[in-house]
């Protein structure tokens, strides 16, 4: 209420300005920055506005900074106040009050503009000394947490504006070299916690740039530029910074006495990827979720397919959770496991393609137990997948199927299949199976030797990468929408294959990056996928661990003819339907489909006759 009151009475009465001015020369400044707070002394409730007219909460110690843009040592800042108020105000070093225990200077505004007298910082009514601050002792510190730092140390290089030198040596005074990675070496802090940090001297009122290395030599230096320029103040204590970054360390502060890994291999084994005891490692730590990214390898437990690692006393983030992935080695190769995290909304490509572990709600007891051991195509915790990069080592033919019925529900749902790269949008269900499907990517390359034909027109014109729902070219059920191409591999093409499919040759079925990725089996080459399940988000109207429709979107009771009455009417118009209609609308298709199987048939008669008779099957 008292700040209402006071912008209330601000928009009446003008403020005035008074410029607050600290000398700072016999202090050590703390991350090199001054401030000023304060409040009325009546309520306490306000301390006026920033020149931009930002307002300034009251006794804030980091609203209002203070500068020395002239580097006299003393640092200066002008706000707006009410007239005819006391105020209480204090100087800040960093985040340290000056006067601790002691009382706050006061000002009486009055009706004009006022500059201040120079006040001496943590001292009232005395004058500051006069020092001749010539070098500068300043304390560069920089956190190595997350880091796999180098045997050859931490270092730091840099140079002042006119590249004669990089400072002074705190003990000597000899100049150092510009951009030398060698001379400089930063000391651990005592309590070993990864932070390090060296002092040197600078001039006051030059620019220097600088950065951080990890080693002595400039492969391992920052890629971000630093700044800095100094003031003729006594010293400066650096704030603490992030290696090659400008944000802050996570601070990885809660103990587990152990972190365990599970996965299990049955799936990756069913799928042509794993060969029981091969050699299983996890990366984990991705994402910063760790100071640096940590490898362990996991054991096959006997007479399993689980694999698992055990490890002791890990500090970690609540708050951040955990990035991880598990990597199958063969012939000390990594090979990568095919994931993606359906759950993740952020924009890095890299992190999207991680495993991650929530920690809210998990970290009740020191013991965490991270499970991948789900049978399931979409579940977060599901097992892993790899890629046979071997060769297939004969000629073969594969028949690829595609099921659209999750991209019917969907569409029935209210959602557009929008293409990405085109305008061939789906939005009804009679485009959707009158368009047909095209296979693209490297696993459609047999048809006609393009790895990835331009989607659209291009895709829509080259037959060979047609798939076929009429009977013919190896399709087995004629207009049951699931559509089939079979292609020929020569013995040199891998066992993993990457596709993706378009409706009427749109880029229609995803987003950028989501493809499919298969294993061929030439014991059994008949790879089925199902449309979409590559972003079961969206395709949320279908469950892609059993296959079928999540919801009823539309139900008939056999009253197709909505007269309130099911009798041979109704048997009659679903028969009509189906001879008479080239394509079934939406609306049809909800009151027709008594089954729910997506199409109006023979099937949906005998249920009609079933229901009429009085017969449940």
């Amino acid at each position: 209420m008292a700040i209402f009151l006071y912008i209330l009475f601000i928009s009446i009465v003008y403020p005035v300005s008074v410029t607050f001015n600290v000398d700072m020369q016999e202090e050590y400044l703390s991350g090199g920055n001054v401030y000023l707070a304060g409040a009325d002394s009546l309520s306490e409730s306000f301390f006026g506005f920033n020149i931009d007219s930002t307002m300034i909460n009251p006794w804030s110690p980091n609203d209002m900074q203070l500068f020395d843009d002239n580097f006299s040592g003393v640092f200066s800042g002008t706000i707006l106040l009410e007239p005819n108020t006391i105020y209480s105000y204090k100087f800040v070093n960093g985040t340290n009050y000056e006067l601790e225990g002691e009382v706050n200077r006061t000002i009486y505004v009055q009706e004009q503009d006022t500059v201040l007298n120079v006040s001496c910082f943590n001292l009232i009514n005395e004058t500051c000394e006069q020092i001749d601050n010539i070098l500068i002792p300043v304390t560069f510190t920089v956190d190595m947490q997350q880091v796999d730092i180098s045997e050859n140390g931490v270092g730091l290089l840099g140079a002042n504006d006119s590249f004669t030198n990089f400072g002074y040596d705190l003990e000597n005074e000899s100049p150092i070299p510009v951009y030398d990675a060698e001379y400089l070496s930063l000391q651990e802090d005592s309590d070993n916690n990864g932070v390090y940090s060296v002092t040197l001297l600078l001039e006051p009122g030059i620019d220097y740039q600088y950065k951080f290395i990890n080693g002595n030599d400039f492969s391992g230096v920052e890629q971000l530029q630093r700044t800095i320029s100094v003031s003729p103040v006594s010293g400066y204590y650096l704030n603490e910074v992030c290696f090659d970054s400008y944000d802050d360390c996570e601070e990885f502060t809660s103990l587990l006495t152990s972190l365990s890994f599970k996965t299990n291999v049955s799936n990756a084994i069913a799928e042509n990827g794993f060969e029981l005891g091969d050699m299983l490692i996890v990366k984990w730590g991705y994402g910063q979720t760790q100071p640096v990214e940590k490898i362990d390898t996991l054991q096959l437990l006997p007479f399993s397919y689980d694999y698992v690692v055990d490890i002791d006393s890990v500090y970690v983030s609540e708050e951040v959770g955990l990035y991880y992935q598990y990597y199958k080695i063969i012939d000390d190769i990594e090979y990568r496991e095919v994931f993606f995290n359906f759950d993740y909304s952020n924009e890095d490509i890299v992190l999207a393609e991680r495993r991650f572990f929530d920690f809210n709600n998990s970290l009740n007891s020191q013991i965490l137990e991270i499970e991948d051991i789900v049978d399931s195509n979409i579940d977060s915790r599901r097992m892993p997948f790899f890629e046979n990069t071997n060769s297939i080592g004969e000629d073969l033919d594969v028949r690829w199927t595609i099921d659209l019925s999750p991209a019917y529900y969907q569409i029935l749902s209210g959602d557009t299949l929008f293409d990405i790269q085109g305008s061939y949008h789906v939005d009804n269900v009679d485009s959707l199976y009158r368009w047909g499907v095209w296979m693209n990517g490297p696993a459609s390359s047999p048809a006609n030797g393009e790895i990835w034909t331009q989607w659209g027109s291009a895709l829509q014109g080259t037959t060979s990468k047609k798939m076929w729902d009429d009977g013919t070219h190896g399709d087995v059920v004629a207009n049951d929408h699931i559509y089939t191409l079979i292609l020929t591999y020569d013995e040199n093409s891998s066992i993993s294959q990457e596709c993706k499919f378009g409706i009427k040759g749109g880029d229609n079925e995803s987003s950028y990056g989501l493809n499919h990725y298969e294993n061929i089996n030439s014991s059994d080459p008949n790879i089925h996928i199902y449309w979409g399940s590559i972003n079961p988000v969206f395709y949320n109207s279908w469950d892609y661990d059993i296959n079928e429709p999540i919801l009823n979107l539309c139900e008939s009771d056999g009253d197709v003819n909505q007269d309130g009455v099911i009798n041979v009417v109704d048997v009659i118009s679903t028969v009509n339907l189906i001879l008479l209609s080239d394509a079934i609308g939406e609306n049809e298709l909800c009151t027709h489909d008594i089954n729910l199987d997506g199409v109006v048939n023979v099937v949906d008669i005998i249920a009609l006759v079933n229901t009429i008779l009085g017969i449940n099957l």
